[in-house]
Order: structure tokens, then sequence, then C-alpha cells
């Protein structure tokens, strides 16, 4: 048992006009150029709102002792926002690449135990001994190493909803210029 179809003329010509467009590398730009800020938008959210792994696992507390530097209106990965702040997306060739360029971004997508070496600087130094200084002053730093232990908050990746998402968007873009 076998289908036959037959297609002629006007509608094989729709056919091909249709895979034109889907081939279009115009086409192909907008819909990477989508899929690069909706990652991004998602991305966001999740460092802003979430609080999670792309997996749904809940980010590592801070430590008692990091927790203690902190400030009530600071939150996991978002201390100033520079992080968040420099989630971005880039298109090359057929891919979109999303992340942050600062150096200690992936710290905490990946975690990180080791040594750590500081260099030599001044600080401002405003208490000591828990107590406010009447007048700050600045300090000599010698150059030395530090031990650093960051539990992993993975950041970047999808979640399902996010491919649920990117699929509906990418369903959307080929569905309107179908049309």
């Amino acid at each position: 048992m076998g289908i036959s179809v037959n297609i002629q003329g006007a509608e094989l010509q729709g056919i091909f006009a249709h895979i034109q467009k889907i081939n279009d590398p115009a086409n192909r730009e907008r819909l990477l150029d989508l899929i690069g800020a909706e990652v991004e938008s998602q991305t966001h959210r999740r460092i802003r709102d979430e609080k999670t792994a792309p997996d749904g696992s809940a980010w590592p507390e801070w430590s008692t002792s990091y927790a203690a530097t902190r400030h009530g209106n600071q939150s996991l990965l978002m201390g100033g926002g520079e992080l968040d702040d420099s989630i971005q997306y880039l298109v090359r060739g057929k891919k979109v690449h999303v992340g942050s360029p600062l150096a200690y971004a992936a710290v905490h997508q990946e975690g990180f135990d080791g040594a750590v070496n500081i260099s030599a600087h001044n600080r401002l130094i405003r208490q000591a001994f828990g107590k406010a200084l009447k007048s700050p002053v600045w300090q000599t730093v010698k150059p030395h190493t530090r031990q650093m232990q960051t539990p992993q908050r993975e950041y970047l990746g999808l979640s399902t909803e996010n491919q649920q998402d990117l699929q509906a968007l990418i369903g959307d873009f080929y569905g309107d210029i179908l049309r």
C-alpha cells in the first residue's frame, strides 16, 4: 500500500516560496535575535526573582559570616546588580550565545574552591574591631593569597519551562512568516 501526492503549478510555487522564507538568512537572523532576547530575559528573571538553577534546585544560601556583610536589599547574585546588568546575548553565525563578560560570572555559574592571589592595594578603613572610627584611615594591604569557597549557583541554562517558551516563540515566528 502506498500514498501518492501530486503537487502542480501554483501549489508547488507556494511550497517553494515557503521554503525560501524558512531558509532566508534575514529571517534566521531575526529568529536568533528573538531567541537571544528571550533567553536573556529568562536569565534576568532567574537572577532577580526565581533564585534557582535551570533544573529548579534552589541556590545555596550565603554562609553565616558572608550574610552578616550584606545589606537588607541584597539577595543571592544581586549585591549591586552588576552580574544581572552584564547578562547579554550575542548572535554569531547560526548560534546564540548568552552570558556575562564579568570575570567572576563563571565562579557563580560553576562554583569555586581554591586559592586566589590578591594584589597589593589600598583600603579605606571605616571601622576597627566592630566600632566606627572617628575618621576613616587608608591602609596599605600587602599582596597575599586567600582561600575562597563559592558554591555553585547556576544561572545560565534552560529550564523545562524556558524550553517550552522558546518552542512557542519559534512556532509563532514561523507561523507568522508562513502566512
